[in-house]
């Protein structure tokens, strides 16, 4: 799980770069400096590798701990299993997370409409990302007796929330 936290940190510290520029909009895209790339980019890379590294990593491995890994599972299974404990709101909303993060790596769409209107959902989710996170390291902590207070929790309080 320490990979996990490194990158939720990394993409809240990318998020509160970001932070500064919202709302994205087509004109902030057409008109980047050098500095703001650097800052999207950041945020895009940190998206999508807390996206895969949630996915590939810990959820199997939280369910490992909790005796509900099946070597055979499907990963469909498991979101659902995610869901029966309350980590996951919907395993649908979890594929639709890494539909964006496919998105924004593979298929960045040409339109800067487009492109602004993926940057600022992915920005939303990032939320429900650092929610998820929350959730799992709470039940974790119910279920081996860790205090949640010595759990490392990222703080985004500050954080602009921007619902489309």
């Amino acid at each position: 799980m320490a990979e996990e936290d490194q990158n939720l940190y990394h993409l809240v510290r990318a998020m509160r770069e970001l932070a500064v520029h919202l709302p994205i909009d087509a004109k902030f895209l057409r008109e980047m400096q050098n500095q703001d790339i650097d800052v999207l980019d950041r945020f895009v890379f940190r998206f999508a590798k807390t996206v895969d590294s949630m996915g590939k990593r810990l959820f199997p491995e939280l369910l490992a701990t909790l005796g509900e890994l099946d070597e055979q599972m499907f990963f469909r299974d498991m979101l659902n299993k995610l869901e029966k404990f309350g980590i996951l709101n919907s395993a649908e909303a979890w594929n639709t997370y890494r539909d964006r993060r496919n998105g924004l790596t593979h298929e960045y769409p040409e339109a800067e409409e487009e492109k602004a209107a993926a940057i600022m959902d992915a920005y939303e989710i990032s939320f429900h990302l650092i929610d998820i996170f929350v959730r799992l390291k709470v039940l974790l902590s119910e279920r081996l007796g860790i205090a949640t207070q010595d759990l490392a929790l990222p703080n985004i309080d500050r954080l602009p929330r921007y619902q489309q």
